[in-house]
């Protein structure tokens, strides 16, 4: 038994070591600079999760630019390209406000400079002339400034826009166009306000079981359409208070409030129900389908977001070593054993 998990989990490694050496000399090969976002970039591409990406890179050809690179980046929301457009408004944002800044400097030192050649004082009022003259030569100097201003803060605006629209996207997983692990993570540690939970809730974490197989089997393109098909069905499945997230490839997670832990396995049992009873026609025509795992927890006398995740996460992995199509909820039996050595049961 032990020697059939080492196995396992030697497989496990050399997969993902397999994976990483693809990456690199792909991009090597491509002329592609080894920055953080083009790994994230060609890894969504060569573990199989986006095939339609890897269409549109090829199209671009030998040693393609960086920026038609993170043109198809923004294009499937991956979040490390989202970053960069922040970072570019971000730092637009800063630029204008010091030209408006300096401008305004300028338009003071401008004013004083007129005032003093106008030779206009309380002693010396100046005749009708001067007095038009001045005040046409000030206005025309505030106008400008006006003029300069308002641009600037269009600019700011278009600036805000982008960044919440990158802001919007990089919290979408752009397969499914649920939210994301970024917004689950953004979503659970709201849940925690000075160390004291808002109020109750249940998390269900979901494993599509055998996944791997599934892609291996029948291809990327059939798991990405089980993906949407499933991401579907979750999304009907919860009420408007509660929340669904496609935290990884073959894994989503829900938040349910006001859930005591009986409800919550009863939600998980209806949930594995449903995907079970789901069909999905294999490129040889025939029906197939899918099961899934799924680890259940609530927030009741727990302090942390992490404690939480983490009792929902061991729920989850005692499901997967039971060979799957399970609900397991947390329970001190539970856990009782290790994460390493579910982790290593399960082969992962």
């Amino acid at each position: 038994m032990g020697a059939e998990l080492a196995k396992k989990a030697n497989k496990s490694v050399a997969r993902n070591n397999l994976v990483a050496s693809k990456i690199i000399q792909f991009m090597a090969k491509m002329h592609i600079a080894p920055i953080p976002r083009n790994y994230e970039l060609f890894y969504e591409v060569l573990s199989g999760h986006n095939p339609e990406m890897g269409r549109d890179i090829l199209a671009l050809g030998n040693a393609p630019q960086q920026h038609d690179l993170d043109e198809i980046g923004l294009k499937y929301n991956l979040p490390g390209h989202c970053g960069i457009t922040a970072g570019k408004a971000a730092s637009e944002i800063s630029r204008t406000i010091d030209q408006i800044s300096q401008r305004l400097s300028v338009a003071l030192q401008r004013s004083t400079t007129l005032l003093g050649s106008s030779g206009l004082d309380a002693e010396h009022i100046g005749t009708q002339e001067e007095l038009l003259q001045f005040a046409t030569s000030l206005h025309e100097e505030q106008s400008s400034l006006l003029h300069f201003v308002t641009k600037g803060l269009e600019t700011m605006k278009e600036c805000e826009a982008s960044i919440e629209k990158a802001r919007h996207i990089s919290l979408r997983d752009h397969l499914t166009m649920l939210p994301n692990r970024i917004a689950f993570s953004e979503k659970l540690s709201a849940l925690f306000i000075d160390k004291k939970p808002q109020a109750s809730c249940a998390m269900l974490l979901v494993n599509i079981d055998n996944f791997r197989q599934v892609i291996e089997r029948y291809g990327p393109t059939a798991g990405n359409r089980a993906s949407r098909r499933l991401a579907a069905l979750f999304r009907k499945s919860i009420k408007k208070q509660d929340f669904v997230a496609r935290t990884a490839g073959n894994e989503f997670a829900f938040l349910f409030s006001e859930v005591p832990l009986n409800s919550a396995e009863n939600i998980a049992e209806r949930l594995r129900r449903s995907v079970e009873s789901l069909r999905f026609v294999n490129k040889t025509g025939q029906d197939d389908k899918l099961t899934v795992s799924i680890g259940v927890a609530v927030i009741d006398g727990l302090t942390s977001a992490a404690e939480f995740y983490a009792n929902a996460e061991i729920s989850l992995l005692a499901a997967r070593s039971r060979e799957g199509n399970c609900v397991v909820p947390y329970s001190r039996d539970v856990a009782k054993r290790s994460r390493n050595s579910y982790l290593l049961q399960i082969g992962a």
